[in-house]
């Protein structure tokens, strides 16, 4: 989940205990994280034993709750009702309506008379249980345990069910150093790495008596032999009670957690990183601390890191940008045309200019003068660069290089004119009348 630099201006934040409605005495939270949109809250009454508990979407204004009780709702404006107005928790919405639910069914809250909640909420995304994901972790990395299953063919392995947790299913290298072991071995099995096995597990809304995740090379490598018939391997079996509460997106990362630099020669790609932010965002969830470090327990470097926060936002700004009735122009794939016929204009009407492109991302004022140093003509007295963008970020941060770039073209490049054309990434939608 992203927040814009604008809604971080928020109220909460700014509120203080001098500001605030007079039947509040007391204001109890922290800085809303960056990670953050949304919190849960309560309002608590000591002389009435009395708690109201609700989540609220922060949008920049004034919010003291929303109860429908008539009593709270005097309560809020009398100096002597002596409320404390308390952020519990924050994270997306949909994460602190399921926090909200769950507090109010604890205390079923809507027939409580220490209550002033008329209903017990609605429910959201649950917690990752990232605890109950390291259990599993480990219970692997042990070898298995009481969990290590007599063996099983790695044909009818090869078969079952998987939960596809990575953008490309095999590392074409690594299979061909597993193949070229398990040859030299005499189809051993010896050394490889237990596949995992979920059992009774509804998966992307679907019930499967038993789901397959890890081991993937290792059994495709095995598959690509002639041992593929003979080969077992004994499976780590996962039991519901161990993980019937963690969540899809969960598994996910399970899975990339699994396939460890041992089993796979690169663990995880940028790609992977970015797949795994939008399928977060997508179940609801924030981007809060533990996003970050479960990346890279995937094995992502820094860099990559980045990489997959940046692509991952820019995806979720195009998302926004379409809802919003525009169109998201690519010019190197579905409007790659558009952005030859700009330069093929420049040319035809401007016979004496030396035009190129580049990505604002990509553009550097020494790769435009060495792309002219090897393909200009003898007519040509200047430059045109078209500049197209890959993402809102790159096109906010165009400006500053734009000014960069003419300025060393200013100093050093005094006998070639340079001027830029820059590209539309958005642009509004217009829908035909019908007739």
């Amino acid at each position: 989940m992203t927040v814009s630099k604008k809604s971080r201006w928020n109220w909460l934040n700014g509120i203080t205990n001098k500001d605030k409605p007079a039947g509040i005495s007391k204001i109890i939270k922290n800085e809303m994280p960056r990670h953050a949109d949304s919190y849960v809250y309560k309002i608590t009454s000591k002389q009435l034993n009395k708690t109201y508990i609700g989540y609220h979407k922060e949008n920049g204004k004034t919010y003291f709750g929303s109860p429908t009780d008539t009593e709270l709702i005097s309560l809020v404006s009398n100096p002597k009702a002596d409320l404390v107005f308390e952020v519990l928790q924050y994270g997306s919405k949909l994460e602190m309506r399921q926090v909200e639910h769950e507090l109010l069914v604890e205390a079923n809250a809507k027939d409580n008379p220490n209550y002033w909640n008329k209903t017990n909420g609605q429910s959201g995304v649950k917690a990752f249980n990232r605890e109950a994901i390291n259990k599993i972790v480990k219970i692997v990395e042990d070898g298995g345990g009481e969990y290590l299953a007599p063996k099983v063919k790695v044909s009818e392995l090869s078969d079952m069910t998987t939960a596809q947790v990575r953008e490309v299913e095999f590392d074409t290298d690594n299979l061909t150093d597993i193949i070229d072991a398990i040859v030299r071995s005499g189809g051993s099995t010896h050394k490889a790495k237990p596949p995992v096995i979920l059992e009774d597990r509804i998966y992307d809304g679907e019930f499967h008596k038993e789901i397959r995740i890890g081991g993937a090379h290792t059994i495709e490598s095995y598959c690509r032999t002639k041992y593929k018939n003979t080969a077992k391997l004994p499976p780590i079996r996962i039991p519901k009670e161990l993980h019937e509460n963690i969540t899809d997106e969960g598994i996910t990362l399970l899975g990339d957690l699994l396939n460890t630099r041992k089993e796979i020669s690169s663990p995880a790609t940028h790609g992977d990183g970015t797949r795994y932010l939008l399928k977060m965002h997508r179940a609801g969830r924030s981007w809060d601390k533990w996003v970050k470090q479960d990346l890279h327990d995937m094995g992502l470097s820094e860099g990559k890191v980045k990489t997959a926060f940046d692509n991952a936002t820019s995806e979720l700004e195009n998302d926004e940008a379409v809802k919003d009735g525009y169109i998201v122009k690519d010019y190197t794939g579905n409007n790659q045309e558009e952005l030859k016929k700009r330069v093929e204009e420049i040319q035809k009407y401007e016979p004496d200019t030396f035009v190129t492109s580049f990505s604002s991302a990509a553009v550097m004022w020494d790769r435009i003068f060495d792309r002219y140093d090897k393909d200009k003509e003898s007519h040509h007295r200047r430059i045109i660069c078209v500049v197209y963008h890959t993402s809102k970020k790159r096109e906010f941060l165009w400006s500053k290089l734009q000014d960069k770039l003419l300025r060393l073209n200013r100093r050093y490049g005094k006998f070639i004119p340079l001027s830029f054309e820059e590209m539309p990434l958005y642009v509004k939608e217009v829908k035909k009348k019908k007739k």
